[in-house]
């Protein structure tokens, strides 16, 4: 399986204090189920997006410190390819700022939450029962970071994750295309540190952001959904 990862950064971005990279955070999350596949970035700011959906057996788009507001170039190069992905129902994958832009692209609604930030480990409720979702569980806690909220989900999609703060913290369309809002590939010490970083930004929910951090995350079963996700479609 031939696996493309669509980093929302810079090729030419320096590491910020010791954490791996994205890309680097998403192998180490799902290489442990997928042993067999080949992995390959592109750094969606300064290179160039596959021409063809199907340059690869499946895609995975992270997170970013982008909104879909923003008016990019490469954001139109992405949602372009997003919607060739789509139609030629190869598998597709989004986190955070990936769930958004699927979302944007395809016909749904993004907006910028007006209670603020959802940051931390937060509770989010399995709402779709599909076969590769093992282990099954009814609630997942997962790190967050983010303003904005997929608000309309995209035409043919179904919620699969939901909690109070953000009603639709995933969706899938069909058999193709899993988002997640939260971050599986997050640790502990990168949440701490971004929440710390962005306190003035998160405003009256920093202390209990913080505070969430004392619950552990259950990153490796999402992980392992996505992984499962990615195996049943291309039977690789």
């Amino acid at each position: 399986m031939n696996i493309c990862i669509l980093h929302i950064g810079s090729s030419s971005s320096p590491p910020k204090n010791t954490y791996p990279s994205s890309p680097t955070r998403f192998l180490n999350l799902l290489q442990p189920f997928l042993p067999n596949a080949k992995w390959y970035t592109v750094h969606c700011l300064d290179e160039i997006m596959p021409n063809k959906a199907t340059e690869f057996d499946a895609y995975l788009i992270t997170g970013g410190k982008y909104s879909v507001f923003d008016n990019f170039q490469w954001q139109d190069a992405l949602f372009e390819l997003i919607q060739k992905i789509n139609l030629s129902h190869t598998p597709l994958i989004g986190i955070c700022y990936g769930h958004q832009a699927i979302a944007h692209a395809l016909g749904g609604e993004v907006k910028r939450h007006k209670e603020g930030w959802g940051a931390g480990i937060t509770s989010v409720n399995i709402e779709s029962k599909s076969k590769w979702l093992k282990p099954s569980l009814q609630k997942i806690n997962l790190y967050a970071m983010h303003q904005d909220q997929v608000t309309k989900l995209p035409n043919n999609a179904t919620r699969f994750l939901s909690n109070d703060f953000c009603n639709i913290s995933g969706f899938l369309i069909e058999d193709h295309i899993l988002t997640i809002q939260q971050h599986p590939e997050f640790t502990e010490a990168l949440c701490r540190d971004l929440i710390i970083r962005r306190k003035d930004r998160i405003g009256p929910l920093f202390d209990s952001a913080l505070q969430s951090l004392e619950k552990p995350s259950q990153g490796s079963i999402a992980g392992e959904w996505m992984a499962n996700f990615l195996k049943l479609k291309t039977n690789k």
